[in-house]
C-alpha cells in the first residue's frame, strides 16, 4: 500500500493547512488560494480583457500587482465580455480578496497601453472544483 507523505500531520489537521472538508488541502504545505477577478470600471461595467495580454497591458499590470506577494501559478481569462480572469496561487502571501481587490482597483483608470479603468474591479474568492 501506498504511503502518503504528511509534511504537515494528518490531511484535515495539519499545520499550514485549510482545516474543513470542502477546501483546499495541500499535500507538500503550500497554501493555495483561487480567485475570481472581474475587471470593471468605476461604474461597476465590465471590461473585455480578452485582447489585454501583451508585455504593457492590463494583464500584465494585475499579475504584476499579485506577484508583490506571491506567485500565480495558473490564471484563465474567460473568452468572453465578462471581464473575468480566475486565478490560482501558490503561498497566497497574505492575499484576501478584499486586499487583492483593493490592490487592482488601485492601479487606477487608465492601466495598461490600451488605458483600461479597473477601479470598480471585484474578486472574490469562490474556490476551486477539481472535478
Amino acid at each position: 500500500m501506498a504511503l502518503i507523505t504528511r509534511p504537515n500531520g494528518d490531511v484535515l489537521s495539519g499545520v499550514n493547512q485549510n482545516t474543513s472538508v470542502g477546501s483546499f488541502i495541500s499535500f507538500n504545505g503550500v497554501r493555495l488560494a483561487t480567485f475570481k477577478i472581474i475587471v470593471a470600471n468605476a461604474s461597476g461595467t465590465a471590461q473585455d480583457v480578452r485582447t489585454e495580454g501583451q508585455a504593457g497591458e492590463v494583464i500584465e499590470a494585475i499579475v504584476s500587482a499579485v506577484m508583490t506577494r506571491a506567485t500565480p501559478s495558473y490564471m484563465q481569462i474567460e473568452d468572453d465580455t465578462t471581464g473575468q480572469i480566475s486565478m490560482l496561487i501558490e503561498g497566497e502571501g497574505g492575499w484576501e480578496a478584499s486586499t487583492l481587490q483593493t490592490a487592482i482597483r488601485n492601479l487606477g483608470a487608465a492601466v495598461g497601453s490600451n488605458s483600461v479603468d479597473v477601479s470598480g474591479s471585484t474578486v472574490t474568492d469562490n474556490g476551486l472544483k477539481l472535478a
